[in-house]
């Protein structure tokens, strides 16, 4: 992906490694921007090892969110903590893991150099169990800002931030049909050109479909 904000990529002239950091940092306030613009609160953390970002406020729901930027925007990570203990030492062992739903509710993955976003809820990395998603495989969450505006009413007081794998069937099947999604839950989704990712329980199958649904009505 090539766009005009590549020329202005580091004219002031910092180190190799200076230079990444400035970009996680631009990403960071690049969707603090893009919420503004939206008309939501984003409070951004104050301790920088907090397990997430910032919280998206609006209507009285608080969603933790993550954000994670690309330079070249193929793809992005869904990891936290690989940095724990390696800023110390090489030799520390890796505190990498996917992100979870224990950790936040969204992830939004921004491109750098241009402020695109994908608004990923965290259940649908949960599912797909990958280190790295492509671009394309998060194409049913790009520029899904809208999502956070009407929350179904089906899902009650806890909104978006419902944790649809842990319903019952009965109960997803219910959300299937309220939504009006056409055909049947998916049985699997393709993450990358050869690779494609088998869900392993109905309850995933319906979670799944239901999030990507949500995501490809709320792009604006």
């Amino acid at each position: 992906m090539s766009t005009p904000w590549e020329r202005s990529l580091n004219i002031a002239g910092h180190k190799v490694g200076t230079e990444r950091s400035i970009l996680g940092y631009a990403g960071e306030s690049l969707v603090i921007g893009r919420a503004l613009v939206c008309g939501y609160n984003l409070f951004f953390k104050a301790w920088r090892d907090s397990k997430y970002d910032a919280v998206l406020d609006h209507g009285g729901h608080l969603y933790r969110v993550e954000i994670k930027q690309s330079r070249d925007a193929k793809d992005f990570s869904m990891t936290s903590g690989g940095r724990a203990g390696r800023q110390i030492s090489r030799e520390a062992e890796s505190r990498e893991k996917i992100v979870s739903t224990e950790d936040c509710d969204f992830l939004i993955a921004v491109h750098s150099l241009s402020g695109e976003c994908w608004v990923i809820p965290t259940e649908v990395i949960e599912i797909l169990d990958r280190k790295q998603l492509s671009v394309d495989a998060l194409s049913p969450f790009y520029e899904s800002w809208a999502i956070f505006t009407s929350p179904p009413k089906e899902f009650g007081a806890d909104g978006l931030r419902i944790r649809l794998r842990r319903q019952p069937i009965t109960k997803l099947a219910e959300f299937w049909t309220a939504l009006a999604i056409p055909g049947p839950p998916p049985i699997s989704y393709r993450v990358g050109p050869k690779t494609e990712v088998s869900f392993s329980t109905p309850e995933d199958q319906y979670a799944f479909g239901i999030w990507r649904h949500l995501g490809e009505v709320a792009r604006i």
